[in-house]
C-alpha cells in the first residue's frame, strides 16, 4: 500500500469514528446563533409622505434624531427615501444651466432637489432594500456597495419593516468575550466539527481568539480559523492550532459505487 493509499485510510477511519451513527439526525446547535438584520434594525421608522413639505421633514429629523426618512404612500408602499443628503441640495444648488451643454443624469437630479419643496420632489428612488433575514455581513456589503449609509428592510409582501443602519450593523461587535467563547466551545468546535474541545484552548481578549491545541487533521486545524472568524463579535482569530495527520493532499475516489 503506498503512502497516500495509507493517509486516504487513515482519514477514512478517522470519519467512521466521526461519525458512529449516520442514521442518527443531529439535534440543530443552539449555538452560536448568527445576527440577523432583523436582530439589529430599527422597528419605528419615521416615515412621511410624498407631499411632506422641507420644513416637516426637517422638524422630524431633528425631533426623532434621524438622518433619512423613507417616503410612503397612502398604502404603506415605499416609493423612496429621503436624506439629508438629498435635502442639502437647497442649501448648494447647482449654478445654471447652459442649455448648450448636455446635462448628466446626476446633474438632472441635483437640479430637481434644488427646485423642489416636497419629498416627492427630493426623494432617491427605488430606495436599497433588504430582507429582515439576510445577515449582517449582506447588509454591510450592499451599503459599501451602494455607498450608503442605511438600508430599508422589507418583508416577503414588500411592506416595510424597519430600518437598517451602519451604527445598527456594529451591534454584532457589541458582544461579550464570554459569549464569543461559548460560541466557540459550545458550538463550532464540537456540533459543527464535530471535534472535543478539550483538546484546544480557547480565550477570547477583546473580541481577539487565541486557539492552541492539537487536532487529527490539516483540513480540521484549517477551518476552524475560519468558522471562528465570521462568528458575531469576533475581531480576529490567533490560531496555534497543529494537526496528526495532513489530509490536504488525498485523492478522494469519483468513482460511484452501486450496491
Amino acid at each position: 500500500m503506498t503512502a497516500r493509499s495509507d493517509t486516504a485510510a487513515a482519514v477514512a477511519a478517522h470519519r467512521d469514528q466521526s461519525h458512529p451513527d449516520s442514521d442518527i439526525t443531529p439535534v440543530s446547535p443552539p449555538r452560536p446563533r448568527r445576527l440577523l438584520v432583523e436582530d439589529v434594525m430599527s422597528r419605528d421608522v419615521v416615515t412621511v409622505a410624498p407631499t411632506a413639505t422641507f420644513h416637516q421633514m426637517i422638524g422630524l429629523m431633528r425631533r426623532h434624531e434621524v438622518s433619512a426618512l423613507p417616503v410612503v404612500d397612502d398604502n404603506g408602499t415605499l416609493l423612496g427615501i429621503v436624506s439629508e443628503a438629498d435635502l442639502l441640495a437647497k442649501e448648494s444648488p447647482p449654478p445654471p444651466r447652459r442649455r448648450w451643454v448636455p446635462e448628466g443624469s446626476q446633474a438632472g437630479a441635483r437640479r430637481r432637489k434644488a427646485g423642489g419643496s416636497v419629498a416627492a420632489d427630493v426623494l432617491s428612488a427605488p430606495a436599497i432594500s433588504i430582507g429582515p433575514r439576510a445577515s449582517l455581513p449582506a447588509a454591510a456589503r450592499l451599503l459599501e456597495h451602494h455607498r450608503i449609509k442605511r438600508v430599508v428592510v422589507l418583508d416577503g409582501d414588500d411592506q416595510m419593516v424597519g430600518i437598517v443602519s451602519r451604527r445598527d450593523l456594529l451591534a454584532g461587535f457589541n458582544r461579550s468575550d464570554t459569549d464569543i467563547r461559548s460560541d466557540v466551545i459550545e458550538g463550532v468546535i464540537p456540533r459543527w466539527l464535530m471535534i472535543d474541545p478539550a483538546g484546544l484552548k480557547v480565550e477570547v481578549h477583546g473580541g481577539v481568539v487565541r486557539i492552541e491545541g492539537t487536532v487529527d487533521l490539516r483540513s480540521d486545524a484549517d477551518i476552524l480559523a475560519h468558522l471562528v472568524r465570521g462568528l458575531d463579535g469576533v475581531v480576529d482569530v490567533d490560531s496555534a492550532v497543529t494537526y496528526r495527520l495532513n489530509d490536504r493532499d488525498v485523492a478522494l475516489s469519483r468513482e460511484l459505487h452501486i450496491d
